[in-house]
């Protein structure tokens, strides 16, 4: 009996509709971050652009139209709820909350709040309607949750403190509990007078959201990518469910929780019967940030590309099959664009069609395939127990890991998240920053919370300005910089000054648009010039007092380092100074960098470029750029060897050196950090403007096989820009024509040099500079 009672449960649920693409609503020009519906099926949907917008079912049944925008808010609208007209409020009410702190309750036909409540401490970041008539719930990143009640909004009927840190989550129970779920791992259940009843541990990560499925039971999602079953007044998990592969962000359920409906950060909305995984939806965006349901079940979704999507299981409102098929190819795309993320495609590596014979492991899983020639993306249907082609792969758009934006720092998310180092051997500090704070105010609360002197809020506040910005053609990575020294994790930001920036412009193209920027070729080294002197020499100074003779130097010789870096000492000065630098550079490895630090702005001099670029340099140079060498040591010494070129002596030991140092770089295993890329790239870029100047045929095709083998490592945007400058220049200015088809030949074997020219030059974006260069190579190959 049980056996056929389960197949016939297994042919019922293969016999319910998919969930399909219904409409999009395209409006938000950022990220929706909450979607709320009425009874009606009106769509409240909130975004970081810092509205809300009102969408209304339009005549035809299937498509929407955006009737009304709420304003007011000063910054992004992350969380939004809607009280349905009664008889007392016959026109309803729809709440929202900001990161500016406050919650803003509107009437729908009006587009100013009517109320505005200041009372939480930080981001509203969620907004519950209550299970009693009139009332909502709200929770912050102040570690509060609270309940409100519309008809005395002086204060919450219920202040609900005990959490650790932020309250990502609220949601009350028809049985008068309440439940919270924070970023500390934790849910704790509430009485209905706001006393603690239990405290639910089993998440491993953030909880996100919650939502109930009987008076007594409820469901949560977290970071740790699962699902969990709560008994509310017992205290006890019922079950884990997994499915996912990255952050949950939402969960809501209906018909008693027999239906569940998750999305997150794995790109996918997922659709669970009695526990089970159904149905997974990609779409074609990086975060699937929300949802809500319709009244007759339809799942309004939003997402990090600033589009609401409803899905529906009828399939009378499925889009048209033009719109399907659009939908089914950005997903395609993007899923290609995931996987080169991932460490690159090589089309000769992907499995054939007869790899779709072996059935998925999960529902949602996906694979891409070659099918003669053209490549197919395909995602495991477990309802339907095959595969389903979900369109073809044309190319993908570009873009990084990075661009997920997911920065959390105790539990809250940021745009930013510096991290800023005060004293030698002590954990940097961290500096969270969103965009849309303001500098100072962010700068005045790090200085208070981390008992720093007052003198350095301006300090802070500008470097918080710099770094949160767009930057020059040639620009360093901010996310790891220090703002009390103008370095990153003391060493200083090498964002070329004005001057470098400029010779960083190759002449413009002959191109009859002049609206695109030639950047190819490229035949004036780069320097790495800007520092801050002052406090270089405070931690030379500091890491000297604890050195012992012989490495220990008096402070009157270390007054003369900062000479080093211009033109301006007297000769005999610049002599001693050497000297002194000379006996630094031969301090321990660990306290070294300050002093590679002064010798990469020392060779910028040509008299002492002349005395120090010299074989005992050349040893300290291929010490510290070896893989096992300490990662700040490496990048200030590609620092250094970028600098090098800047003279004749330093430029002829660079190009004797460039076998060894060459075949060290490709020895490297990672180049994780941004600010060792840049450098590396710089070093690349100045190598072949010498290469160029010598015609080095030999010396080209060696460089050239040093960037095939740098090329997939590098995600930092500026690095990627300045060795893809390096191989168009080393191709355009190479004058005997059968080195130069050499030279293409070799692009053109190289898979990981096409891969990556062409996902680049995929944008419409006419200032995108990678994208223009990578163009002007394809130019040049083909």
């Amino acid at each position: 009996m049980s056996l056929l009672r389960a197949s016939h449960d297994y042919q019922s649920a293969m016999a319910k509709p998919c969930y399909k693409l219904r409409t999009s609503l395209f409006g938000h020009t950022s990220d929706v971050r909450a979607v709320a519906t009425f009874a009606d099926g009106t769509i409240v949907s909130t975004s970081r652009d810092e509205t809300a917008r009102i969408w209304k079912p339009s005549g035809n049944g299937k498509d929407f139209e955006h009737t009304a925008t709420l304003k007011g808010h000063s910054n992004f609208v992350t969380s939004v709820c809607v009280i349905n007209p009664s008889e007392r409020n016959p026109s309803g009410f729809i709440i929202t909350g900001s990161h500016d702190k406050t919650i803003h309750i509107y009437v729908p036909d009006q587009p100013e709040p009517i109320n505005i409540i200041k009372c939480h401490q930080d981001t509203v970041c969620k907004l519950r309607t209550g299970t009693k008539e009139g009332t909502f719930l709200s929770s912050s990143w102040d570690m509060s949750a609270k309940l409100w009640n519309l008809n005395d909004l002086s204060k919450p009927q219920l202040n609900l403190l005990g959490h650790t840190a932020a309250v990502w989550c609220v949601a009350d129970l028809s049985n008068g509990l309440i439940v919270t779920g924070s970023a500390d791992k934790l849910i704790i259940v509430w009485t209905s007078d706001g006393f603690v009843q239990h405290n639910l541990t089993g998440h491993t990560d953030c909880v996100r959201d919650i939502c109930a499925i009987s008076s007594n039971e409820f469901l949560s999602c977290a970071n740790d990518a699962t699902v969990r079953h709560w008994n509310a007044s017992l205290g006890t998990c019922l079950g884990t469910y997994c499915g996912h592969e990255n952050y949950i962000y939402s969960i809501l359920a209906l018909e008693n929780g027999t239906s569940i409906f998750t999305c997150g950060e794995d790109r996918t909305l997922r659709i669970w019967n009695n526990t089970e995984l159904s149905q997974t939806i990609t779409l074609p965006t990086q975060s699937v940030w929300c949802l809500a349901l319709l009244p007759n079940g339809d799942v309004v979704t939003g997402s990090s590309d600033g589009v609401v999507r409803i899905f529906s299981c009828n399939p009378e409102l499925y889009a048209d099959s033009e719109t399907l098929q659009e939908f089914e190819q950005e997903v395609a795309n993007v899923m290609l664009n995931a996987q080169q993320e991932l460490g690159g495609i090589k089309v000769k590596d992907l499995p054939d069609a007869k790899a779709l014979l072996q059935p998925g492991q999960r529902d949602g899983q996906t694979k891409i395939v070659n099918d003669g020639d053209v490549i197919r993306a395909y995602s495991w249907s477990q309802n339907e127990q095959k595969w389903i082609r979900i369109g073809d792969v044309m190319g993908a758009s570009g873009g990084s890991a990075a661009t997920s934006g997911k920065l959390l720092y105790n539990g809250i998310e940021y745009d930013y998240v510096f991290s800023v180092d005060i004293q030698d051997g002590v954990p940097p500090l961290k500096l969270p920053y969103n965009n849309g704070q303001d500098p100072w105010h962010v700068a005045q609360k790090f200085l208070h919370d981390n008992g720093l002197s007052q003198l350095f809020l301006d300090q802070v506040a500008n470097f918080i300005i710099k770094n949160s910005q767009s930057a020059p053609v040639m620009k360093t990575d901010g996310q790891y910089a220090d703002p009390l020294t103008g370095g990153s994790r003391y060493i200083p930001q090498m964002t070329a000054n004005t001057a470098a920036q400029e010779s960083a412009r190759p002449a413009a193209s002959n191109s009859s648009d002049t609206s695109v920027p030639s950047y190819i070729p490229h035949t004036k080294y780069l320097k790495l010039e800007q520092a801050n002197l002052t406090q270089i020499l405070e931690k030379i100074r500091e890491l000297n007092a604890k050195q012992n003779d012989p490495f220990k130097v008096s402070n009157d010789k270390l007054e003369s380092l900062v000479k080093l870096a211009g033109d301006q000492a007297p000769e005999q000065l610049k002599t001693n100074a050497l000297t002194t630098l000379k006996t630094l550079l031969s301090w321990p490895d660990d306290v070294l960098f300050p002093v590679l630090d002064i010798t990469r702005l020392a060779v910028l001099c040509k008299e002492v470029n002349d005395v120090l670029c010299t074989e005992e340099l050349l040893q300290i140079v291929k010490k510290h750029i070896k893989p096992d060498a300490l990662p700040s040591n490496q990048m200030l010494t590609f620092r250094l060897l970028a600098n090098m070129f800047s003279h004749e002596r330093g430029e002829k030991l660079c190009l004797n050196c460039k076998d060894e140092i060459l075949k060290l770089l490709s020895e490297l295993e990672s180049l994780a950090n941004k600010n060792n890329q840049v450098a590396i790239s710089t070093y690349i870029l100045n190598l072949t403007v010498a290469l160029n100047k010598y015609n080095d045929t030999l010396g080209k095709t060696q460089c050239l096989n040093a960037m095939f083998s740098v090329l997939p490592r590098l995600n930092e945007s500026e690095a990627l820009f300045r060795t893809l400058v390096a191989l168009g220049t080393l191709v355009s200015t190479t004058p005997n024509l059968e080195d130069r088809k050499n030279l293409i030949e070799a692009i053109r074997q190289s898979e990981v040099a096409l891969n990556i020219l062409h996902t680049m030059s995929d944008t419409t974006v006419p200032t995108n500079k990678l994208a223009n260069c990578s163009k002007q190579i394809i130019s040049l190959i083909i």
